[in-house]
């Protein structure tokens, strides 16, 4: 498969790796701090474009396989927080007044801080706000090893990955389809295709104007990024959660949902926030009493979700989880025993684009790697709880995402606190650093990876080079992510009112911490194996009756349990779309398959234009400017 693939790494590719992090990583790092939000999509889409023009008006044009590349590699102009962002949180966790409030064994739990994640409260090394001292050296030097260590664990199941389900399950990945389309209008600019591209560049280009520029003027007409409609329901459905999006650019992107799933997304996500989470308010209450007591009408969105997530779900969000794994497993067993199998023939090695052995070789020693770190600073915490996270848990996740997205389009929605739930359960030791500080992985990055891969196949470039997009990427981004923390802390503190956003993620994260580690939160074998049981049941009639033909979606429905209700009816609602709309506008399911990658690139390319020049007007207008000096 590998003789006829050519590769597009050039030194133009290295350029924008380097141009797009030195530009969009700190203005990322502080949308976020202010806003909330990065640039993400923006910077692709945007700087693949503009790297395209300033290519053709020099008489030169890309090959397909550079033009994939520049477009991947354009990516990483949407990183934002690098993990040394975690030292200055520890840093403010130390003075924080929860931290102070909640004690185990007598022990403020800011005290029990160890030195290798922040200096201890009272260090003159918090009076200069800088991390470029001997105190923070220890902390920078253990998350810069734990950076490496998920690197090369997330190198090596990914590319795993890609040859189990790329190569050998040929997955379809449908959302290869933007980035093959966004790579043909770069370098081939065919009139036909052109047109559908610009077309739908000017409907984004429309709504960004309609929607982001009142919005960053203060006179928004459009709410953005959704409708609340939290209390409009909650008369009726007390603790119940919902919301309408309005960005349009998340109703594009599910045209290439699959109809079955995106309506078993949606009805899962309304069984457990508009049918479940209500009786867990009322009728329920003496399941999870805290939610229920801690519950008052006008609560928002947020506020619902953030609050139900940390007092009711967050031991069903870990049996579900673990259901998935199992189920997904279960259903690739064979094709992955015939790939396991395969790892000792010479012949897989040579017919694949990558080494299976040596992925799998990569994946189990930085795996070891990670669980030999842990060990060594949290030794408390019994050996196989961080083996199993892992080597088994955080491996077959990725994996799981993986399928999803070679399925539907989309890797699962994650939930962020698998590891807290993980040794909350499973072991009785209540230290901070054994629910702060999880151990570094891989599988984060396989979904994205092997719809990467799919492309690189269906435009004929070389898949190797993606590694040295991601290795110089990731390397760069948090080498620049770090330098521009430096320079935030030193302007003014973090979290404070200069950085709006940091104050609420912070007392937010310091108040999950202290939950977990004083040994406040209800999760318990059952609240974990009873979903767990439920969704496995469910999975598995469900594969049955898919296998008659009924009307169900396994994925669907998993989906959906981690989807919020505005996310699954913006799933719904684009689905239908592209699949009933889009096919009579563009002559047929046929044409709007072959067209939908120009369509969604335009569309995503327009809107995220004008939020960028918004974005960047902004800023200018809260610069103080020395005049007339």
């Amino acid at each position: 498969m590998g003789t006829s693939l050519k590769s597009g790494f050039t030194w133009r590719v290295l350029f924008i790796i380097i141009g797009v992090t030195l530009f969009f990583v700190p203005a990322n790092i502080y949308a976020s701090f202010v806003a909330g939000t990065a640039f993400g999509s923006v910077a692709v889409f945007f700087t693949a474009l503009l790297v395209s023009e300033l290519v053709r008006l020099s008489g030169e044009s890309l090959t397909p396989q550079e033009a994939l590349l520049i477009y991947y590699a354009a990516g990483w102009g949407g990183a934002s927080l690098p993990i040394y962002y975690l030292v200055i949180y520890r840093s403010y966790f130390v003075h924080s007044p929860l931290a102070w409030a909640v004690q185990v064994n007598g022990v403020p739990i800011a005290e029990l801080v160890p030195p290798w994640m922040a200096p201890k409260y009272g260090s003159p090394a918090y009076q200069w706000r800088s991390l470029f001292q001997w105190e923070f050296a220890l902390p920078l030097l253990i998350y810069t090893v734990y950076f490496f260590i998920s690197l090369l664990a997330d190198i090596g199941i990914s590319t795993l990955a890609a040859h189990v389900l790329v190569e050998r399950l040929e997955y379809p990945f449908p959302f290869a389809d933007v980035d093959t389309s966004m790579a043909t209008f770069l370098s081939a600019r065919e009139t036909e295709t052109m047109k559908y591209f610009l077309a739908f560049f000017g409907v984004g280009v429309g709504y960004g104007l309609i929607a982001y520029v009142p919005y960053v003027s203060g006179v928004p007409w459009i709410p953005v990024p959704f409708v609340d409609a939290t209390n409009v329901i909650q008369e009726w459905l007390p603790g119940a959660a919902l919301a309408i999006p309005t960005v349009l650019s998340s109703y594009i992107g599910s045209m290439l949902f699959p109809f079955k799933a995106a309506v078993w997304t949606l009805i899962s996500s309304f069984v457990i926030w508009l049918a479940l989470t209500p009786l867990f308010t009322t009728s329920w209450r003496a399941y999870a009493p805290e939610w229920a007591s801690e519950y008052i009408k006008g609560m928002g969105l947020v506020a619902v979700l953030n609050r139900s997530m940390l007092r009711l779900w967050f031991g069903p969000m870990l049996g579900f989880s673990l259901a998935i794994i199992a189920y997904v497993v279960f259903k690739v067993r064979r094709e992955l025993y015939t790939v396991i199998a395969a790892l000792a023939s010479k012949r897989s090695e040579q017919s694949s684009v990558f080494n299976p052995r040596l992925s799998l070789l990569l994946y189990l020693a930085a795996s070891a790697a990670s669980v030999a770190l842990y060990h060594a600073l949290v030794p408390s915490v019994p050996l196989w709880i961080p083996a199993f996270f892992v080597f088994v848990f955080s491996g077959l996740l990725g994996l799981v995402n993986a399928v999803s997205a070679g399925q539907l389009a989309f890797p699962l929605p994650s939930f962020p606190y698998a590891w807290h739930s993980f040794v909350y359960l499973a072991s009785p030791v209540r230290l901070y650093e054994a629910f702060a500080f999880d151990p570094p992985r891989g599988g984060g990055g396989t979904a994205p990876f092997c719809q990467q891969v799919k492309a690189c196949f269906r435009i004929g470039a070389d898949p190797r080079d993606l590694v040295k997009i991601w290795v110089i990427g990731a390397v760069l981004a948090n080498a620049v992510g770090l330098a521009s923390l430096e320079f935030f802390w030193r302007i003014a503190p973090i979290p404070s009112s200069a950085y709006p956003m940091t104050i609420y993620g912070m007392l937010s994260n310091a108040y999950i911490d202290t939950m977990l580690t004083g040994g406040l939160l209800r999760i318990n074998v059952y609240n974990v194996g009873v979903p767990f049981a439920i969704l496995l049941l469910l999975l598995f009639a469900g594969g049955l009756a898919e296998a008659k033909g009924l009307p169900f979606s396994s994925l669907g429905l998993v989906f959906g349990l981690f989807a919020t209700p505005n996310a699954a009816l913006a799933i719904l609602i684009g689905s239908a779309l592209g699949n009933f709309l889009m096919p009579r506008l563009l002559g047929g399911r046929q044409e709007w398959q072959r067209l939908r990658g120009y369509v969604i690139a335009g569309e995503l390319t327009g809107e995220g234009l004008v939020l960028l020049l918004m974005v960047i007007a902004s800023f200018l207008a809260k610069a103080g400017w020395l005049w007339p000096w």
